[in-house]
């Protein structure tokens, strides 16, 4: 096991049972059930309206589940809703900071607000501002900063009271490429350090990058839960070639969509088109040998006159996956 790796001997830090929320008649979160343990990042992957955020606004004690239990550190966020306040920190959606204070008095107030020891808090500050890049800027007013440094303040206000678990709801939502990065390495620091991290993204590749493991909810409900490799297992026909056309989708698309509705019933699998990309992605049957089936398919594209530049061969990724498994829950 990778020594960075969360231990299977400890406890989770996060277990979520049965737990449901209802708005009327409208079910919003249906009959949840995950754990998450010490420095593990579990990413929550959804369409907008699929129940991410009122998950964490139950497991941060904002909503009170319809039904069900959940427990953090061990303890029921039901029935011991105040004392599970000390383990976890948040990062919402919307940036919370008191603007008209500096970075160095957002931390303070805070600090003492949970009554962290007097004699530690200006260390504790200052590692913070360290570690989110902001040491500099320690005595700027934090309406001041820009959108990529707020939010990486709000991160280090989260982290003042060393929480043991830390929910994050679209924490790089709206930012440059560079803050983004040094977000997810603040978050890769956060893992070795044994935080049980729960993140909420829309960004595909931030969940690839970052998590131990995905759970993909959709109205409400877990359809699918596990590493990459494990989902794309769950899918059959993934696996498969993309083939970069040489002529512009839209100029000929009925044409071409005709002519690979015809290769896929030919060669018994899937065909896909991508406009956008302007590539074709076309399935690997499990147990084919691959240079045989390509030779199959080169054949295929010839006699249908379809010319492409660039092909390529691989698993599938996130994206791949999550949009396979939305299509089939539709069905």
């Amino acid at each position: 096991m990778d020594p960075s790796s969360p231990s299977v001997q400890e406890p989770p830090a996060v277990v979520a049972q049965g737990l449901t929320r209802k708005f009327g008649t409208r079910v919003s979160v249906d009959n949840l059930n995950f754990s998450i343990a010490p420095g593990e990042l579990y990413a929550l992957l959804g369409d907008n309206g699929a129940g991410k955020t009122t998950t964490i606004s139950m497991l941060t004690t904002l909503l009170a589940p319809t039904s069900g239990d959940f427990q953090i550190c061990g303890f029921s966020g039901v029935r011991q809703s105040e004392k599970i306040k000390a383990f976890f920190g948040v990062v919402s959606q919307d940036i919370s900071l008191y603007n008209e204070l500096t970075c160095y008095e957002n931390l303070k107030f805070l600090a003492e607000l949970y009554h962290l020891p007097k004699a530690a808090i200006a260390a504790r500050i200052n590692e913070l501002l360290t570690s989110a890049g902001l040491q500099d800027r320690a005595k700027d007013r934090a309406g001041n900063l820009s959108g990529g440094m707020q939010r990486r303040l709000a991160i280090a206000c989260a982290l003042i009271k060393s929480p043991k678990v830390l929910f994050m709801d679209e924490p790089t939502v709206g930012l440059d490429p560079a803050s983004r990065r040094q977000i997810w390495a603040t978050l890769k620091e956060l893992k070795k350090s044994g935080v049980a991290i729960l993140l909420t993204t829309h960004y595909l590749e931030e969940a690839e990058l970052l998590a131990d493991r995905i759970g993909i909810i959709r109205e409400g409900k877990l359809v699918a839960e596990g590493t990459v490799r494990e989902l794309a297992r769950k899918i059959h026909d993934l696996r498969g070639i993309s083939f970069k056309l040489s002529e512009d989708v839209a100029v000929a698309s009925a044409e071409i969509k005709a002519k690979l509705d015809r290769l896929a019933a030919a060669l018994k699998v899937t065909v896909n088109l991508d406009p956008l990309r302007n590539t074709v992605y076309i399935s690997q049957p499990e147990g084919t040998e691959l240079s045989a089936y390509l030779r199959s398919i080169f054949d295929g594209l010839s006699a249908e006159n379809i010319e492409f530049h660039t092909f390529a061969t691989g698993e599938p990724n996130l994206e791949e996956v999550f949009l396979a498994l939305a299509k089939s829950e539709a069905r």
